[in-house]
């Protein structure tokens, strides 16, 4: 397999991430070309408030150039990495992000082939990280409603075993994750206790007792989620608004979930993050933004687990594009889709059952179940609103002994 038909230096260039020692603004010039070959000042990353830093820049960006000639000299180099750093949090971290195109712009090592000898040693990086101590003292360091390593990367690795094909080897991974203990220096768990997941299809790395895991919710059901319903009735005034959007051209979008896809585009319009209503709302969807202000948010005063526990985005996918498969980041967050235009042949996969949109109607889900979507065969581009809602069953007993959420600190006068 060779990379030199498909790759060139500023594909490279979107492939990686280096998570802490540098801020985003940190200035280009400022960085060594050999430690800081991958720049957000290039557009070149994803994540806004991290820059980067690796190893064996040089070997790869030859490997990136050259193509087989030069893989061996790659290989060894990252190999090398892993056996004399495998003591380094940041660096088995950053390693990790590189070799499985987590946070670049395009994809480079899992292009064309997701069980690559270079994604083969992705996978060791991301096992040694998960086993290093300054992963696993989350478990005693952090509220278990904040996002722990241990907990993140398991899931990370298992949904990348899965789109490689390697069921057996995600099954061993969900096994062990999911019946691990922890004996730590605060905290003791048991088995099943340190991460709460009973199915191989729901791992988020959040996670929320008692609530009721439904992949997909029907109608008979919506009583719990009102919203859903009310997406249908002013269904026209949505459309009447997402009209003017499209006929604006694209101007208005902006790239979404890029690590998720290879080929074709999925873009947003966000309306409503992090508790706060954007510009963008009434200015574009003013009719619409009156709406959801009185639906949203549906538990006022209630914590947050993550900023995304009540989102409102207008999202656009363009024919032949297929997102991999992914999954939220908590159980306690639906996905509401409102189906609005070029809904013929897109694809929903949620929890391994294929679902679709139509015109004005909702389909009500679980975030958290492992899910794809398809446009390969669509002939324009599919439009749907999303709304992210918070579980009807989440109560704020939920947060009672808790200090803080991955989004928030927990007010403890709520409990007074």
């Amino acid at each position: 397999m060779g990379y030199s038909a498909i790759a060139t230096p500023a594909v490279l260039l979107s492939a990686v991430i280096f998570y802490a020692n540098y801020p985003a603004n940190t200035p280009v010039e400022n960085l060594d070309e050999d430690i800081a070959l991958f720049t957000h000042a290039r557009g070149e990353l994803h994540c806004p408030d991290r820059e980067l830093r690796h190893l064996c820049v040089p070997e790869l960006r030859r490997f990136v150039e050259e193509g087989e000639g030069a893989r061996d000299e790659a290989y060894t180099c990252v190999k090398s990495v892993l056996e004399e750093h495998a003591d380094d949090y940041y660096m088995l971290k950053n390693m990790t992000h590189l070799l499985l195109d987590l946070d670049g712009n395009i994809h480079v090592f899992d292009r064309g082939d997701r069980n690559s000898d270079f994604i083969d040693l992705g996978m060791e990086f991301g096992r040694t990280l998960m086993h290093h101590p300054e992963c696993l003292s989350d478990f005693d360091e952090l509220d278990p409603y904040q996002c722990r390593c241990y907990p993140l990367y398991a899931k990370i690795l298992i949904l990348k075993l899965k789109n490689a094909g390697r069921w057996d080897a995600a099954r061993e991974l969900f096994d062990e994750a999911s019946t691990m203990s922890w004996n730590g220096a605060k905290n003791t768990f048991g088995p099943g206790e340190a991460i709460s997941w009973d199915s191989f299809n729901q791992t988020p790395q959040i996670w929320l007792p008692e609530l009721r895991a439904v992949p997909v919710w029907p109608r008979d059901t919506w009583d719990l989620i009102p919203i859903a319903a009310k997406l249908e009735e002013h269904y026209e005034t949505i459309l009447k608004e997402t009209n003017l959007v499209m006929d604006h051209g694209d101007y208005e979008w902006s790239p979404t979930y890029r690590f998720l896809f290879d080929d074709g585009d999925w873009s947003q319009v966000l309306l409503y993050n992090g508790g706060e209503w954007q510009p963008e709302c009434d200015q574009v969807f003013p009719e619409t933004c009156k709406l959801l202000r009185q639906w949203l948010p549906s538990k006022p005063g209630l914590p947050w687990v993550s900023d995304q526990n009540e989102q409102v985005l207008l999202l656009k996918m363009t024919p032949g594009t297929t997102v991999e498969r992914h999954s939220g980041p908590s159980n306690s967050i639906l996905n509401i889709h409102l189906g609005i235009k070029g809904l013929k042949n897109a694809v929903l996969e949620v929890d391994g059952e294929n679902y679709g949109w139509e015109e004005g109607k909702v389909v009500a889900w679980d975030g958290s179940f492992d899910h794809t979507i398809n446009c390969v065969e669509c002939p324009e581009s599919r439009v749907i609103m999303m709304v992210r809602y918070m579980h009807p069953e989440v109560t704020l007993d939920h947060f009672k002994g808790h200090t803080r959420t991955h989004f928030q600190e927990i007010d403890q006068s709520l409990f007074d």
